[in-house]
C-alpha cells in the first residue's frame, strides 16, 4: 500500500470489526510498530469498545470521549511528524463522528430527550400547494378535504411531519382530468406522505414532490426534486414512474430513492428492494437491489456501482450518514440537513475525510464533533454557523 493514498481510519476500523484483507493486516502491522501509532490506535480501541458495548452508559462514553479528545488535542499541537498529523487527524475524524453519533443516539438514554426536543423544535414551512395554487403549511395548519375533485380523497396529518391522502370513492379519473398536489420541504426538514394508491413517500430537506390527487386508470406518474425514498405499492397494471431532472425511473413495486440535489455534478437512482428500469433518454439501466445508478450532468457518464442501499436511505428515519466523505461535501450535507449556513473563516484548506451518523435534532454535537477533528473553533449565530481557527 502506498502511504499517500491509504485509508488509514478505514483499516483500523476493519481490523476492530474482524474484516481486514491480508494486505490491510500486512500494513496495519507496519503502522502499529510506532510509538505515536501504538498509542493512538489504544485510545481508539478502548473507546470502540466501550461504544460497542452494552455495558457502557452516557457517562463512560462521555468520560471517554474527553480523554480521546485530550489525547488527540495534545497529540495535534505537537505536529512533530506531519505524516503522523494527517493520519491522526483522519482517524480522529472517523472515530470521533461514530461515538459522537452512539452517545448522541443510543436508544436506551436519548429517547425520551429526543421526543421532547422534536416537541421544542421551531416549526419551519413544510408547503402543501394545491391544484388551485393555495398553499398550506402543513406543519402549522389544519388539513381538511381540498374538494378540487369532489368528495374522492379527503387529506389526513399522520404526525406532525406527515400526511396521508384517503380514497373515500372508488372511480376512474383519466390522466387529462387528474389534480396535481406539490409538497415542499425547506432546508432542516423532512416530511412523509403516503399517496392514494399507498404509496409511502419520504422527502428530505430542500426537495419537493408532485403528485396526483388521485392517479388515473394508465399510469402513476409523480415529479421529484432534490431527495426522496418511495415505497411503491404493487399495481401490475399502474406502473409507477418517477421524473426527476435527467432520469426517469419506471417501477411496478418495490423500494428505491432518487436523489437530485446535483452535488459533485451527479443524479442517482438507489434500490433498496425490486426492480427498476433508470432511463436517461434513450438510454437505460436495469437495477438490482444494492445497486446505485449515477449519471454525471457535466460529462453524460452512466455508472452503476454496488452499496449498502439501506445505509445509503437512513436520512429517512431522520438519521444523516457520513461515509468518507470531503470536508467539502460534509459542509453541503449538515447545511441541508439542519438548515443553516456554515461560513468557513479558518482561511484553511481541510483534506481530512469523515464518517459518522447524527441525529437530526443536534447539529451542536455534529460541528462540535468536525471543528475537535480540524482543531478549529466556531460561532453559532441562529442559523450562521462561522468556523475559525
Amino acid at each position: 500500500m502506498d502511504d499517500k493514498t491509504v485509508n488509514i481510519e478505514e483499516i483500523l476500523l476493519h481490523i476492530l470489526e474482524e474484516r481486514a484483507n491480508t494486505e490491510e493486516i500486512r500494513y496495519f502491522s507496519e503502522w502499529i510498530g510506532v510509538e505515536e501509532n501504538r498509542m493512538l490506535f489504544e485510545k481508539f480501541k478502548k473507546l470502540w469498545n466501550l461504544s460497542a458495548g452494552i455495558h457502557a452508559n452516557k457517562e463512560m462514553l462521555e468520560a471517554g470521549v474527553k480523554d480521546y479528545r485530550l489525547f488527540m488535542e495534545n497529540s495535534l499541537k505537537s505536529r512533530r511528524n506531519i505524516g503522523l498529523f494527517r493520519k491522526i487527524g483522519s482517524v480522529a475524524a472517523v472515530l470521533l463522528m461514530v461515538l459522537f453519533s452512539i452517545l448522541w443516539m443510543r436508544k436506551d438514554v436519548m429517547v425520551d430527550s429526543l421526543n421532547q426536543k422534536q416537541e421544542e423544535r421551531p416549526v419551519a414551512g413544510v408547503i402543501l400547494k394545491l391544484a388551485n395554487n393555495k398553499e398550506i403549511n402543513v406543519l402549522s395548519d389544519s388539513l381538511y378535504l381540498l374538494g378540487e375533485i369532489g368528495e374522492i380523497v379527503t387529506i389526513n396529518k399522520t404526525d406532525l411531519r406527515g400526511i396521508t391522502y384517503d380514497v373515500r370513492d372508488s372511480v376512474i379519473i383519466e390522466e387529462d382530468e387528474l389534480s396535481y398536489n406539490q409538497i415542499i420541504v425547506p432546508a432542516g426538514e423532512r416530511f412523509s406522505v403516503r399517496l392514494s394508491d399507498g404509496t409511502k413517500v419520504w422527502i428530505n430537506s430542500e426537495s419537493s414532490l408532485r403528485y396526483p390527487a388521485y392517479f388515473g386508470k394508465n399510469v402513476r406518474e409523480v415529479e421529484a426534486r432534490g431527495n426522496v425514498y418511495f415505497e411503491v405499492t404493487k399495481d401490475s397494471t399502474r406502473p409507477f414512474v418517477v421524473v426527476s431532472r435527467e432520469l426517469r425511473t419506471e417501477v411496478l413495486g418495490t423500494r428505491f430513492e432518487v436523489n437530485t440535489y446535483g452535488d459533485r455534478d451527479e443524479v442517482s437512482t438507489t434500490l433498496v428492494e425490486g426492480s427498476v428500469r433508470v432511463n436517461v433518454g434513450s438510454r437505460f439501466v436495469v437495477m438490482k437491489p444494492n445497486q446505485q445508478f449515477v449519471f454525471n450532468t457535466k460529462n453524460g457518464k452512466m455508472d452503476v456501482v454496488e452499496v449498502n442501499a439501506a445505509r445509503k436511505v437512513m436520512w429517512r428515519d431522520g438519521i444523516l450518514i457520513i461515509d468518507n466523505e470531503s470536508f467539502r461535501d460534509v459542509i453541503w450535507k449538515l447545511e441541508r440537513w439542519y438548515g443553516v449556513s456554515i461560513v468557513n473563516e479558518t482561511g484553511l484548506v481541510f483534506t481530512q475525510s469523515f464518517s459518522g451518523e447524527f441525529d437530526r435534532e443536534d447539529i451542536q454535537a455534529a460541528i462540535e464533533t468536525m471543528c475537535v477533528n480540524l482543531n478549529i473553533t466556531y460561532t453559532m449565530d441562529k442559523d450562521r454557523i462561522i468556523l475559525k481557527r
